[in-house]
């Protein structure tokens, strides 16, 4: 596992590809890098943005619940309205997550600018109640003229309704156009998860996650979890196989079958010698016992090649070094081998 240094400029240049404002702080909540993005919605130049307290990039009311979410690794959003240096307000949907980088902890603040879809909605509504009000005036004035014509008075009621019904349909519209942006917000968001992951994946090693998961557990009170899934006869798998290429296809698609399987928060790790492993933060939240079954379904690669899985598991407690978790986490592997073939053998 290669263990690949970065520097914040190397984010700093990942994140200007980002068409969100991207805001990145310290554990003390002090900025370190904002894209060009953050930089123009908040018109504020970076010599003055670096260093400032996040916060401040922040509404007042909202400040505590949105860190405590990043902290937390919720993928919450909030809608609110911020404010530029200069004064400005708009509305934005704000979400952000932790990096974990050179032995600290990263809050990464997403920001999406929605003045746009805001006004478009105020302007639907407004037109909607002028809509209504019209209609409703109308009404009373033909009401009042057209006394004891009853049949032209429901004629002209349905037709009023069914305007009614067109113009509640379109606000239907706009509620979907709505729920759209928010998907597509959503979606720009797990890829900046993505790439997060990437970067914490190739920029660690797995001995230093593991280290860094443990010192947050010791930390913050929080349990965790390892995994280690071995593949069943990988010494066989391999020479059936044959090239090197067509193993290492075979790995990334099981190691996609297990990203799939578990939440985004989990961290995973793969060793040549068929070994995968899996670290579970906050494994308190989740059955793991059902997370475990699911990991380990069997897997067919083609029609004469089936592959199976073994999965040895341990649980963080108070005072764990590495190796003690380590060790029983691979015990656990060698009994669920043993009990395997004892089945398989009866």
């Amino acid at each position: 596992m290669t263990n690949i240094e970065i520097n914040i400029e190397d984010l700093k240049h990942v994140y200007n590809y980002v068409t969100e404002a991207i805001i990145v702080s310290d554990e003390t909540n002090k900025v370190v890098l904002m894209n060009n993005a953050a930089l123009e919605k908040f018109e504020i130049d970076e010599d003055e943005a670096i260093l400032k307290n996040v916060e401040e990039f922040l509404p007042l009311d909202e400040r505590e619940i949105i860190l405590k979410t990043i902290q937390n690794n919720d993928s919450s959003y909030y809608d609110v309205m911020l404010k530029t240096a200069k004064s400005k307000l708009f509305p934005a949907f704000v979400s952000g997550q932790v990096l974990k980088y050179q032995n600290k902890d990263y809050s990464i603040l997403t920001i999406v600018d929605v003045s746009d879809l805001k006004n478009k909605e105020k302007e639907q509504l407004k037109k909607l109640k002028s809509h209504i009000i019209s209609q409703a005036t109308t009404h009373a004035e033909k009401t009042s003229k057209l006394k004891g014509k009853e049949t032209t008075e429901l004629v002209l009621m349905k037709d009023q309704i069914e305007e009614m019904k067109e113009a509640v349909e379109s606000i239907k519209h706009e509620n979907f156009m709505l729920e759209r942006k928010v998907t597509l917000f959503e979606r720009e968001n797990k890829v900046l998860n993505t790439q997060s992951e990437k970067i914490q994946e190739d920029a660690f090693s797995f001995e230093q996650v593991l280290d860094r998961e443990m010192a947050l557990a010791k930390r913050y009170d929080r349990k965790f979890s390892l995994a280690i899934i071995a593949i069943d006869n990988f010494k066989d798998l391999t020479e059936k196989l044959k090239t090197e290429a067509k193993r290492d296809l075979v790995v990334k698609a099981f190691k996609k079958h297990f990203r799939s399987t578990v939440r985004t928060t989990d961290v995973i790790y793969y060793e040549n010698s068929g070994l995968f492993y899996l670290i579970l933060p906050n494994s308190s939240d989740v059955n793991i016992t059902d997370l475990v079954d699911r990991l380990l379904h069997a897997k067919k690669i083609d029609t004469t090649i089936i592959v199976r899985f073994h999965c040895g598991l341990a649980h963080y407690y108070e005072n764990d070094t590495r190796d003690h978790l380590l060790y029983r986490a691979k015990k656990s592997l060698e009994v669920n081998i043993e009990k395997s073939l004892s089945i398989q053998s009866r």
